[in-house]
């Protein structure tokens, strides 16, 4: 299997070299990915990841995201909807929030990265999804002010609606409270952040 190969940064965002997918998780190494939330004025959506994933298996995380390769543009980033949600969208139609960093660090990795996020104005129905099961193995959506009180730390627990798809193609429905401990856990305040953005950019 060709590893992936990826641009490693100091803390100062310098460019400082390359190296692969694997050298930058075991070391700690500071690298490039992409995020894309789908959003709209009344919900932000989470992909279940599957079961299949090395890290974090089961747990709810960004709409849709990646690491960029070493020869990929922040742009190129977008692939990463349609890898993983099937959905066929453009970098004209996502709302560029920033840049900013996250480090998590578990038994089996130490993740540095600088996110650079998108927020995608999702406007479609559940039959838009085409998940890539080995990522992917659901999508559920929360409503907004529920989610940004939820993220502030003011709620210990989040409604949660959507599917889960199995490999034969049927799916279940999703309904039901859900607490931090089943989110990939993000810098915090985050998600918080980019809700934020989305009512104050996005949704006025």
């Amino acid at each position: 299997m060709e590893q992936e190969i990826v641009k490693v940064f100091n803390e100062q965002y310098e460019e400082i070299g390359t190296a692969t997918r694997a050298e930058v998780h075991e070391k700690g190494l500071w690298h490039e990915t992409f995020h894309c939330w789908l959003v709209n004025k009344d919900y932000i959506y989470f992909q279940i990841r599957s079961s299949q994933k090395k890290d974090y298996p089961g747990l709810l995380d960004i709409t849709a995201a990646g690491h960029l390769l070493a020869l990929e543009t922040v742009e190129a980033g977008i692939r990463e909807v349609k890898e993983e949600l099937g959905l066929d969208i453009n970098i004209q139609e996502v709302v560029r929030m920033g840049m900013t960093s996250c480090s998590i660090v578990s038994e089996k990795m130490i993740d540095n990265e600088f996110c650079h996020v998108y927020l995608y104005p999702f406007e479609h129905d559940w039959e838009s999804f085409e998940l890539q099961y080995e990522e992917v193995s659901g999508v559920v959506r929360a409503r907004l002010d529920e989610a940004e009180s939820f993220f502030l730390g003011e709620t210990v627990t989040l409604n949660i609606e959507g599917y889960e798809y199995f490999p034969d193609g049927q799916r279940g429905r999703v309904v039901r409270p859900v607490s931090t401990a089943q989110f990939v856990p993000y810098r915090e305040l985050y998600v918080a952040q980019v809700i934020q953005f989305a009512k104050n950019e996005m949704f006025k």
